[in-house]
């Protein structure tokens, strides 16, 4: 009977899902590297050789160890392995905490913005009619302005900061998701188990979080995967404008606008490396997720 029961397991068909979600399949590269860049953020503390704030004037544009040569520059065994900035700060450190407000803006900001534009495009596509026009009215409107120059504007008046920048962006960023939900509860809501529910006397709420949402989900994850590196980008781009977190804050936009100006007087690992590390952290989000808009195409799920 088990040769049977296994037998029979083995003959079923393997859904197109789990056939593309294998772990062959899997960008392992991008997802090493950014399960490492995640560890690094959240172990900073432990990881960090000094503190990010740490200032020596002394220490001022330290070379990174591979350009020590002799007893020019500063000695690496001390620890500054990535050299210092202008008022002597550990570059390695401030990146390592640069990674983690990077990160910390992209994954809260696109939460925020979910949230938010989630339930309006459910409750839009299911509606219809004036509900409907009078919510994709406002959101041609936000997706009419630039997403940098609504948040540049808010924050020239409300102030820089932390929780600021990620308030705005993720209250910014809501249109993107109502557009896009709407889009696929306007295909749903004419399928057989949406027909069912309703005729079941389910209620609304029930059948736009419990039957129709987890179909949407596919669609929401390469969303995702799209907005937390341009939310990175931006928070970086304010950063770098002066706009974005406090001075005091490591931020990797931050370090590259103290360097950039130092950039072609020898003094390049200052603004070079940050811009590195953010590249590499960008790049990695980036192609995990190309792999998951490939991987989750409703035309090579359902072929």
């Amino acid at each position: 009977m088990a040769s049977v029961s296994a037998q029979t397991a083995a003959q079923q068909p393997v859904s197109p899902r789990k056939r593309a979600i294998h772990w062959g399949n899997l960008p392992w590269p991008s997802i090493l590297v950014l399960i490492s860049l995640v560890m690094v953020a959240i172990f900073a503390p432990l990881i960090s050789p000094h503190n990010p704030r740490e200032q020596d004037i002394l220490l001022q544009f330290a070379r990174p160890f591979w350009r020590i040569t002799g007893t020019a520059g500063f000695p690496p065994e001390a620890g500054y392995w990535l050299g210092t900035d202008d008022l002597g700060r550990d570059i390695l450190s401030n990146i390592i905490y640069g990674l983690r407000i990077s990160l910390l803006v992209g994954f809260v900001a696109v939460t925020i913005s979910l949230v938010i534009g989630t339930p309006v495009g459910l409750i839009a596509g299911f509606r219809r009619g004036r509900t409907d026009d009078i919510i994709m009215r406002l959101v041609d409107i936000q997706l009419a302005l630039p997403t940098i120059l609504i948040a540049l504007g808010v924050l020239a008046v409300w102030g820089s900061g932390l929780w600021k920048v990620i308030l705005v962006i993720g209250i910014v960023g809501w249109a993107n998701y109502a557009r896009l939900v709407r889009g696929s509860v306007l295909i749903e809501r004419e399928k057989d188990y949406v027909t069912s529910a309703q005729a079941l006397g389910t209620a609304v709420p029930r059948t736009l979080f419990v039957h129709i949402l987890p179909n949407v989900l596919n669609a929401l994850l390469v969303q995702i995967s799209v907005d937390v590196p341009r939310v990175i980008l931006l928070e970086a781009t304010l950063s770098f404008l002066g706009l974005g977190v406090s001075i005091t804050t490591p931020s990797l936009g931050l370090m590259v606008a103290r360097g950039y100006e130092r950039l072609f007087s020898g003094v390049w690992w200052t603004s070079v490396l940050p811009g590195v590390g953010l590249m590499i952290l960008v790049l990695s989000i980036n192609l995990l997720g190309d792999w998951l808009r490939d991987t989750l195409d409703p035309r090579k799920l359902n072929a």
